[in-house]
């Protein structure tokens, strides 16, 4: 109870740091930023009223960009999941596939942009497939990578115990090493729709989607810069970040109470 007091005070002071910094510089035109107070005025009137541009609020973009996000997410789980796990427990799989997964890992998902809408030009909904693959990029291989970290760190005398007790392969799979990387495997989904929910943002500034907070944010720098509503926007984006990270926090630690 007390470390999460503490942890909420220094939060606290934190935030309240920050905005003390954002006004001085707005006062004093160190940068030509608006005042918190005025983009505080401008968020709460993008939540309730929206905006006349695209004629959406600003919780409608942040859930249409969520929406793919979490869409791009369960593509990668139920490619990454089995994929990790078969890469750091079968050696021969894990020299195949760790090549072509380091060799594709560093590429940044937005530096797959422009191939993405040529590749599905072809098909109806370009910006919406283009963007569920640069996502479900993002995600795929910090889950991969984390599950090959918990398949490799199962203590190997858990797996002797089993063979002795007469389990055969399938079955440590199942009981023995799947348990045990529950928690590596959670921490892959976390970092890896971190790096999704990025994606998405910069996926939208340079797509037509006509909706989302990258495409609002590009929206309204294109009708005259609007400072507020693109400060607005930005928040907006790491609200919805900081719920999902904390989220998944919350979630490990009810379900995983041993970690």
């Amino acid at each position: 109870m007390e470390d999460r007091f503490t942890r909420a005070v220094f939060s606290i002071a934190a935030i309240i740091c920050f905005l003390a910094l954002w006004q001085v510089v707005a006062f004093f035109k160190l940068v030509l930023i608006p005042t918190p107070v005025v983009t505080f005025q401008t968020f709460v009137s993008l939540i309730f009223n929206g905006e006349s541009v695209l004629g959406k609020t600003l919780q409608q973009h942040a859930l249409a960009s969520l929406t793919r996000v979490l869409e791009s997410a369960l593509i990668a789980f139920i490619i990454g999941i089995p994929i990790g796990i078969a890469v750091g427990w079968y050696r021969r799989f894990d020299y195949f596939a760790s090549t072509l997964i380091e060799i594709f890992r560093p590429i940044p998902p937005l530096a797959w942009i422009p191939l993405t809408y040529v590749l599905f030009s072809a098909y109806g909904n370009t910006v919406l497939l283009a963007q569920i693959f640069i996502v479900a990029l993002g995600v795929f291989f910090p889950t991969v990578l984390n599950i090959v970290t918990g398949v490799k760190s199962v203590d190997p005398i858990l797996i002797d115990v089993a063979k002795a007790l007469g389990a055969n392969e399938r079955q440590i799979l199942t009981k023995v090493v799947a348990p045990a990387i529950v928690p590596s495997m959670i921490t892959g989904m976390r970092i890896g729709l971190g790096v999704g929910w990025a994606s998405i943002v910069a996926a939208e500034l340079v797509g037509g989607s006509g909706t989302g907070l990258g495409y609002f944010i590009m929206s309204m720098y294109e009708v005259g810069g609007r400072l507020p509503e693109i400060i607005s926007g930005i928040i907006m984006i790491g609200i919805v970040g900081f719920i999902m990270s904390e989220g998944i926090l919350y979630l490990q630690k009810r379900l995983l109470k041993w970690t």
